[in-house]
């Protein structure tokens, strides 16, 4: 147990200056932060084999360097060892529900994307140990930059809407991780950041103006995000940076500086169509643009001018405390007004809040009334995610499976991929074990996040706390929304948990170790199979479906195989072949096909319907109603049942003795 303790407790010895290889490898782990959120590709799977395979290659090439007595890693101790256990058992679980998945392509997908989370907390995990004592330093200064550049570029395509080509339909801002609440995380994680920066002391005047300038994009471009839960979790990093910094006052008074002009600008945004509600005029969008850059340059300018000023005043204690003591009561006075409007404007917010919460399956408007209001579809989907649970005790229904199996519980015909909570998408997608080894991952954050800030001192306990406040974010969101899903959150998150677990820890003893050299190339390869296998299918796929488009009959067969080959899970390639067949008059082998897709997800209504429909275009009505029944029943709410359609058509048939011939 001492020795144990020990381990927790020792803090790294004098590394100095930083090598040029610890500089090397920190922009290395900087650059990976960038591409994951520029190119993560939101929920889906575009961001796996670029940004994921780059991250695992990395790891590897690190863990070899590490073999071969070329590098050092830090000892992780009882809470980090737990951490990188929990996540890498999480993955496994993920990869291994496949076998009973309803939609195994889809665990597929979301295994590699595990496995991706992995390779950014070893990657977090080996910049602690080479950086020594600047290691939270350098995992700050990387999640800083990062995130600073997602939302100076979020901001900018606001201004230039050329730079966001979906804006027209959607105007919160959502660019550059392609979901208004992702960005809103990271705008969280931003605030947090900026107060390490601008408010800890020491800091040079370039660095306070670097943190201003991060705090108020940060903060302007959350309000622009307009979400709820992105405000909730801005108010508890702030709560916990003010809680464990020791320049609570500078902090402070380095919020009122930044948030002020931030919340005058989005507060004249507000009152645009044009930048804060879709379907406006692109002229409008543009013009409105060009002023609202404007104003953000001079809200810039005024954070940042007030900062510095600001910095070159030094409290006495009794000064001090005025201040700080006026920041409270300012602080109170503001929730009294704004207790007092909400009552004003809503009546008793309690009950109407309830009324909110409790109304029936809907989604909110995506303008800036949402802000006042807290109702949403989410009690829904996550009754849906308890029903997906509760029909398949215990390994549930496969990873990343909801959108598919909600249909059998939905009300409405309304597509959701998630059930907007990631503990509740670990029930319904990993069963109880899955949702245990959650669990278990965020305790175990939880508590490398206190033995981070407990274990380190000085300048690397100031940016310890900064990079606490990203996970911090990311569990308030994880309770109403899907950011498992998104690479651009996830994975920093896990780098920072990294850096924390390592960060003043004794090095591990350096020496070859060959079997590490060899374990690291062969499950990285391993692993850039499984992430390239899938892609590949869906490319010789495409390729499949433009040759059946120009009847290239030979082609497409031989595509849909190479694809069938490549991801033997999917349905896509079978559909191409029986599509193949019936255009060539091979009705049998058309109809084995389509039966070769319900047996191989016998529980995605889809390929019933695929099936059903066509046995009802061979007009074979019997068969027809049997499996657009089965359909049916896995999906009643499907916008395909329309009144006098196909399965209509077929009871009828069937009820005239269509089953009797």
């Amino acid at each position: 147990m001492l020795a144990w303790r020990a381990m927790e407790t020792a803090p790294e010895p004098s590394a100095g200056v930083p090598g040029v290889g610890v500089l090397a490898l920190t922009g290395l782990v900087g650059a990976l932060a960038l591409g994951t959120i520029f190119a993560g590709g939101g929920s889906g799977v575009g961001g796996i084999l670029r940004v994921g395979g780059a991250a695992v290659v990395a790891l590897a090439c690190m863990l070899v360097f590490f073999g071969l007595g070329r590098l050092s890693l830090p000892h992780l101790g009882r809470s980090g060892w737990a951490l990188v256990l929990s996540t890498v058992l999480l993955a496994v679980w993920t990869g291994a529900s496949i076998a009973w998945s309803i939609v195994p392509d889809r665990s597929w997908d979301a295994f590699d994307k595990n496995v991706v989370v992995v390779a950014f907390l070893g990657l977090g995990i080996v910049l602690a140990g080479a950086g020594g004592r600047l290691g939270a330093r350098l995992g700050a200064g990387v999640l800083a930059v990062g995130i600073a550049s997602a939302l100076v570029w979020a901001l900018a395509s606001k201004t230039v809407p050329a730079l966001d080509p979906g804006g027209d339909r959607v105007a919160r801002l959502h660019e550059p991780v392609d979901y208004w609440n992702a960005l809103a995380l990271l705008a969280d994680a931003g605030l947090g950041l900026a107060l390490w920066l601008g408010a800890a002391r020491g800091r040079t005047a370039w660095l306070r103006v670097a943190g201003a300038l991060l705090g108020y994009a940060a903060t302007l471009a959350l309000l622009l995000t307009l979400s709820r839960a992105g405000l909730a979790a801005a108010l508890v990093v702030g709560a916990v940076w003010l809680a464990l910094s020791s320049e609570r006052v500078e902090g402070g008074l380095f919020l009122v500086a930044t948030v002020a002009p931030a919340a005058l600008v989005g507060g004249w945004a507000f009152t645009r169509p044009a930048l804060v509600d879709a379907g406006q005029r692109h002229a409008d969008r543009v013009s409105d643009g060009a002023l609202f850059g404007a104003l953000v340059i001079v809200g810039g300018i005024v954070a940042a001018v007030a900062v510095v000023i600001g910095s070159r005043r030094r409290l006495q204690n009794e000064t001090r405390g005025r201040v700080g003591r006026g920041l409270l009561i300012g602080l109170g006075s503001c929730v009294a007004v704004g207790l007092i409007a909400l009552v004003v404007v809503v009546g008793n917010p309690v009950t109407k809040a309830w009324d909110q919460v409790t109304a029936p399956c809907s989604e909110v408007v995506n303008n800036p009334s949402r802000i006042r209001t807290l109702a949403s579809g989410r009690l829904c989907w996550w009754s849906e995610a308890w029903h997906v649970f509760a029909g398949k005790v215990p390994l549930g229904a496969g990873a990343d499976s909801f959108e598919v199996a909600r249909k059998r519980y939905r009300k409405n015909a309304a597509s959701v991929t998630e059930p907007h909570s990631i503990p509740l998408q670990q029930l319904a997608d990993g069963g109880g074990l899955g949702f245990l080894l959650f669990l278990a991952l965020a305790g175990s954050g939880a508590a490398v996040c206190v033995c981070g800030v407990r274990r380190l001192v000085g300048d690397e306990r100031a940016a310890a706390v900064a990079l606490v406040c990203l996970p911090v974010a990311y569990g308030v969101h994880a309770l109403v929304d899907y950011d498992w899903d998104f690479l651009a959150v996830t994975a920093p998150t896990m780098l920072a948990l990294g850096v924390l677990a390592g960060a003043g820890r004794l090095s591990l003893e350096r020496g070859r170790q060959p079997l590490v050299v060899v374990a690291s190339a062969l499950v990285a390869l391993s692993l850039l199979a499984s992430f390239s296998f899938p892609r590949l299918a869906d490319r010789s796929g495409r390729s499949a479906l433009n040759a059946l488009d120009h009847r290239d009959f030979s082609a497409a067969k031989d595509d849909a195989q190479r694809a069938r080959f490549f991801d033997p899970f999917s349905v896509d390639p079978l559909y191409v072949l029986a599509g193949t067949a019936s255009q060539q008059g091979r009705v049998r082998e058309a109809l084995a096909r389509y039966v070769q897709a319900v047996e191989l997800q016998p529980e995605n209504p889809d390929t019933w319907y695929a099936l059903g429909s066509y046995e009802f275009f061979l007009r074979n009505m019997c068969a027809a109603y049997r499996y657009l029944n089965a359909a049916y029943t896995l999906d009643s709410a499907g916008t395909e049942w329309v009144k006098g359609g196909a399965l209509d058509q077929a009871r009828a048939a069937v009820n005239k003795g269509a089953c009797e011939n």
